[in-house]
């Protein structure tokens, strides 16, 4: 059966304040008006009118974690005057988190905009998660350092006291009587923010909606791409070479539209590809293809089922160049950078910091050099560390016994995250539990990257929280879902780094929940951009 649901912005039930009622809320947003309903130990720091996009109350606060502690969380609410839905929505951080959003500072990749979720009449807040820009920004880890209190907040203690704080102030704010209705959706470090509460704080929302959902690891896998290419440079693959992948890729495993919706299963064979008799532009070298299987390989990443990590599928490789390899060859001979004159590749920012933050305490460690997977102190670290901010365990018991709903959702041309993470993960969850049908929901989405950008359908987030939403509220389970793409989708520039796309066409998407997948319903003269000519099997 496929459910069509209706987009964002006309499936949620707005209430509309009659003018005194308005005018009643309107008048709470002072500093004084937060305070007289903010929970004890909450410290109020601003609040102020804001009109755009909608009228609503801005309320910037924090909590002082402690036992273990102190430490200062930050957090963030925004309250609609006269559109309030009765529904909240915490907005997942990506990377290590460290700032809050506003309507005038949205939230990069997660998947919808705070804007956007205002118009709808959503409650909408964030947590820093226990740290600040000056630690280092979205990219940077080094706040973990030495610093266990504050590894737990950003694991999953920081988001937690903020959700609480800010939910119980949105009920007092409108005098709810009726019940408020709970979400939370992210992708990357907010996708696991939101498998985080989940594991760690099951009563905390109704429905959550996370993408590249991670294994354990904490992108440790970067450093073993990465030490591959930069000690052995001609290992490195050339941004014209992974076009040439792609095609050949594109050639074997897309469908009619050009998508391609089973990268581990169409029996694509790199090696297929080695040159015979020297390099040239149509063919891989035998270190090249070296790369390319390491890449789509496992990875040991500590001892354990949970640290066996899968590696990346092979659908549109060519944005592994902006993330994971670089745009030019490693000369192996600058330790903070060995791309330079070039900038790294976010994999080495990113996969160094949390090496140096989250594991190893040592904020001069040398992902390159100092990162050894063959030694068993530093997987038994590994192995330690892990459980403090990754998903390692399948046991979803407690948030399926507190009625939760989650869907998440595998951007099938990751390009950070190897998307098969989430489907094991899934595949562990029904392992533990036969029924996990009735509360989880796992999708592929063909030609999507990290969290956005690629040749596939942009609005795919935005559709499954409308899912998630008519789930929790209405028990109506989702099953195909259609989402909506434009061939012209652009790439985001310098980060995601994908060929260009075809020539602009627009069309509907059919996806499907795991493990069914969307098949083209091949009748004579079907067309392949309309979702209504696919079926999941």
């Amino acid at each position: 059966m496929i459910t069509r649901l209706v987009s964002l912005s006309f499936s949620l039930a707005i209430m509309i304040f009659t003018a005194a009622a308005a005018a009643e809320v309107k008048d709470r947003c002072t500093p004084e008006g937060i305070r007289a309903i903010a929970p004890d130990g909450v410290v109020i720091d601003s609040v102020k009118p804001v009109s755009e996009p909608v009228a609503h109350c801005e309320v910037l606060g924090h909590i002082m974690t402690q036992n273990p502690g102190p430490n200062r969380v930050g957090w963030s609410l925004m309250l609609p005057d006269n559109r309030f839905g009765g529904r909240f929505f915490f907005m997942g951080q990506g990377g290590g988190a460290g700032q809050t959003v506003t309507a005038a500072r949205d939230s990069y990749g997660q998947g919808t905009s705070t804007n956007k979720l205002l118009r709808n009449g959503f409650a909408v807040s964030s947590s820093d998660t226990g740290h600040s820009p000056e630690d280092g920004g979205l990219g940077s880890y080094d706040f973990g350092a030495n610093n266990p209190v504050r590894r737990l907040d950003y694991g999953h203690r920081g988001a937690h006291v903020s959700t609480v704080a800010t939910q119980a102030i949105t009920r007092a704010y409108y005098g709810m009587a009726d019940k408020l209705y709970r979400y939370h959706m992210g992708c990357s470090g907010g996708g696991r923010m939101g498998m985080m509460a989940a594991l760690h704080h099951p009563e905390d929302y109704d429905g959550i909606v996370a993408s590249t959902v991670a294994k354990s690891g904490g992108a440790l896998y970067f450093g073993i791409i990465l030490q591959h290419i930069v000690k052995n440079p001609e290992n490195w693959v050339s941004p014209e070479k992974l076009a040439f992948l792609e095609r050949k890729v594109d050639e074997k495993c897309a469908g009619p539209d050009g998508l391609v919706r089973d990268p581990y299963g169409c029996g694509f064979d790199v090696a297929k590809l080695q040159c015979k008799g020297g390099d040239k532009p149509d063919c891989l070298t035998a270190a090249e293809i070296s790369t390319v299987k390491l890449i789509t390989g496992r990875f040991k990443l500590g001892y354990g089922e949970d640290a066996d990590v899968p590696g990346f599928s092979i659908s549109n490789p060519t944005g592994w160049s902006a993330f994971l390899l670089g745009q030019t060859r490693p000369s192996g001979t600058n330790a903070d950078n060995p791309w330079a004159p070039a900038p790294p590749p976010p994999a080495f920012i990113v996969g160094r910091s949390i090496a140096r933050g989250m594991y190893f305490d040592d904020l001069a460690f040398d992902l390159i050099n100092d990162l050894d997977f063959n030694d068993e102190k530093t997987l038994e670290l590994l192995t330690e560390r892990h459980p403090e901010w990754g998903v390692t365990t399948p046991d979803l018991s407690g948030y399926r016994d507190a009625g939760g709903k989650l869907i998440m959702w595998a951007p099938m041309s990751e390009n950070a995250v190897p998307p098969a993470s989430a489907l094991e993960y899934h595949d562990a969850i029904k392992r533990l539990d036969a029924n996990a049908d009735d509360f989880v929901r796992t999708y592929t989405v063909p030609g999507v990257l990290h969290c956005l950008g690629g040749p596939g359908p942009q609005d795919a987030p935005e559709r499954m929280l409308d899912a998630v939403i008519a789930w929790a509220e209405e028990d109506k389970r989702p099953d195909g879902l259609v989402v909506n793409g434009n061939s012209s989708n652009p790439i985001i520039p310098q980060v995601q780094g994908s060929t260009p796309p075809p020539p602009p066409i627009a069309r509907t998407v059919l996806i499907c929940p795991y493990p069914q997948q969307a098949v083209f319903n091949a009748r004579p003269g079907a067309f392949p951009y309309n979702s209504a000519n696919w079926i999941c099997k």
